[in-house]
């Protein structure tokens, strides 16, 4: 059995012993769905009452319905004569249904994230909750948020360190320079199903451990974002995707604090690109060539936090201790 094989089996292994507990939340948009379960210690057919305990039996499932990809549609058969359909109605020329296809070429057609164990953060992450608005000044950062991600433990982003070092996912990986001060490597995003060329996705993630956010960030990098950017033109460029077809981002606040950069077809639309998260890597490297080598370090910068997001529990603490308090909005 191959490593992909055994990985597979393992996987499967795991989802039969989910056990359903809540909904976290969906988005209709996306057609995507998270749910909290459990991972029961065997693989039964009785439900298990046991409750979700984070770090623990706790598990996250993400049912994400793919999208279409008109490259592997044009390649195949796309016959419905084996359609079977639920509901319907017609008006005159026009006629609608849902059911399922039943067509060769759109199998498979979900895809599933598996997060087991899961902790806390994993949980209050995907669970619904209201949106803060938070603009972070220097001072702020200094005293609520710097101080966060120093707490925060390396363990938290052990799995990028296993890819940079290739113990896991070396057989992913589109590029690398392996330079320590401006190397990085670029391997698919794991929401990327890596067929539909509109929806490419790429995450460049870079060697140094010294560069956590866009905060880090001064003119002595340039170097580094300077290749990061050609190279990922080339990376692109093996599954058709032009220089001029490219979106490069950073998130502030990222999802893990280790430097990373997004490449994404500009067909390609979603949360992620929404202002108060995402900062382009062509005004990045602008704004600390051309206005100031040390801009990340004096900018206000504000972005959108979840009232669960464990960052939000420390503003929400500055807030009650200092009279400085940041401007937040419910949405």
């Amino acid at each position: 059995m191959d490593c992909n094989t055994a990985t597979l089996s393992e996987i499967e292994d795991l989802l039969r012993r989910f056990r359903f507990k809540e909904v976290l939340s969906d988005d209709t948009s996306s057609k995507t769905i998270w749910l909290l379960g459990t991972i029961a210690t065997t693989n039964v057919t009785s439900v298990d009452d046991e409750p979700p305990v984070p770090g623990q039996n706790a598990a996250i499932v993400v049912l994400e319905r793919l999208a279409f990809s008109p490259q592997t549609i044009a390649k195949a058969d796309c016959s419905l004569d084996s359609v079977l359909l639920a509901t319907g109605e017609r008006n005159d020329v026009y006629a609608w249904a849902t059911g399922d296809a039943r067509v060769a070429a759109l199998k498979p057609d979900v895809r599933i994230a598996l997060t087991y164990p899961a902790t806390q953060k994993h949980i209050d992450k995907h669970r619904r909750q209201q949106r803060k608005w938070v603009c972070e000044t220097p001072e702020l950062y200094a005293k609520v948020t710097k101080p966060f991600i120093d707490s925060q433990p390396a363990s938290r982003i052990q799995w990028v360190y296993n890819i940079l070092s290739k113990q896991v996912e070396s057989e992913h990986i589109l590029f690398e320079d392996p330079d320590p001060e401006r190397g990085f490597v670029i391997v698919p995003d794991l929401k990327w199903d890596a067929t539909n060329m509109d929806n490419m996705y790429l995450v460049a993630i870079v060697h140094r451990h010294d560069l956590r956010s866009l905060r880090d960030l001064t003119n002595s990098h340039l170097p580094l974002l300077y290749n990061l950017r050609s190279k990922a033109v080339v990376a692109a460029q093996k599954y058709g995707v032009s220089s001029d077809q490219l979106r490069l981002y950073i998130h502030y606040q990222p999802s893990y604090y280790h430097l990373h950069v997004h490449i994404t077809n500009v067909l390609l639309e979603g949360k992620g690109m929404l202002a108060g998260r995402a900062h382009l890597l062509d005004s990045v490297i602008d704004n600390i060539s051309n206005i100031a080598s040390d801009y990340y370090q004096r900018a206000t910068i504000p972005y959108v936090l979840g009232s669960s997001d464990e960052l939000w529990s420390h503003w929400a603490a500055h807030q009650n201790t200092s009279s400085d308090e940041p401007t937040t909005i419910s949405t």
